[in-house]
């Protein structure tokens, strides 16, 4: 076939869409991306219903955070008190779906966590304080010159 810079209407060409086509294509934004990738990972951590956490595991988890003991392991390591609110929250969140059936709840359950990755991921980091090298640095780390340990010039408790 031969190429040419013009075709008639009745020569096949390449098969490309429509401009229209392509202008409606919604962009999405950073955390809108990351939300589709985080539910992509969430949903094989939770295969069936029975792998969601139960309300009661829920309210135990929060019970933990808030029992004394990781309270003033909390107070010592950081000055202050440990915000036990998520955990409620992911407990009234189990509360509030009590109603739904077996697959709408863990389906909620999956948007609840990728949601809370996507936020974390899409939130600040270290990465925004640190800049990436892309060479490393130049004699780092310092080479030191090898000492022969036979020779006894200067070393300690010769005599």
């Amino acid at each position: 076939m031969r190429w040419a810079f013009w075709r008639s209407a009745d020569e096949p060409g390449p098969s490309t869409p429509p401009v229209e086509e392509v202008k409606d294509v919604p962009k999405l934004s950073r955390f809108e991306r990351t939300l589709l990738d985080e539910e992509k990972v969430q949903a094989p951590q939770y295969p069936t219903f029975k792998d969601v956490p139960t309300c009661m595991t829920l309210f135990d988890e929060f019970f933990m955070c808030a029992a004394l003991m990781p309270q003033v392991r909390a107070v010592y390591r950081f000055g202050h008190l440990k915000d036990c609110t998520p955990k409620w929250d992911d407990f009234k969140y189990c509360m509030s779906l009590k109603s739904e059936d077996e697959e709408e709840r863990r389906q909620a359950w999956i948007k609840r966590r990728a949601e809370w990755w996507a936020h974390r991921r899409v939130g600040p980091s270290s990465e925004d304080v640190w800049e990436v090298r892309e060479k490393p640095l130049e004699n780092f780390p310092p080479l030191y010159p090898e000492y022969d340990l036979d020779d006894n010039d200067g070393a300690a408790g010769t005599v």
